[in-house]
């Protein structure tokens, strides 16, 4: 399950990243992956789709395939406003609709750049 402290650091470091310059995250972006994938743990549903997912971005950096990229980053931004519906937390809740909001809107650039 879900490291609470470890998960609120990662959110903000993703979230901030994301929404300064998501290209500049590139290089670090398979260690961020990592430190998310270990973050989540397993046994939830949610989670571990939301960690296979992951995976895959992984995957679709590496290949450099535009719509690969933005196909991930739209399925990790439903995965993520439904983790956002599934919280108790509310804080934890909106900062997951943010961090939802800003994977589709990366995901978008990303489409529309290659």
């Amino acid at each position: 399950m879900v490291n609470n402290g470890n998960a609120q650091q990662l959110l903000d470091k993703t979230l901030t990243g994301l929404e300064q310059d998501a290209e500049s995250m590139q290089p670090q972006a398979n260690d961020l992956i990592d430190q998310w994938v270990q973050a989540l743990g397993a046994g939830d549903l949610t989670l571990d789709n939301v960690a296979y997912e992951l995976e895959e971005l992984k995957q679709a950096l590496r290949s450099g395939k535009a719509p690969q990229i933005a196909g991930s980053l739209h399925s990790l931004s439903k995965l993520t406003k439904r983790a956002a519906g599934e919280t108790s937390d509310t804080n934890t809740a909106e900062r997951l609709r943010n961090l939802a909001e800003t994977l589709d809107n990366v995901s978008a650039r990303v489409a529309q750049s290659r």
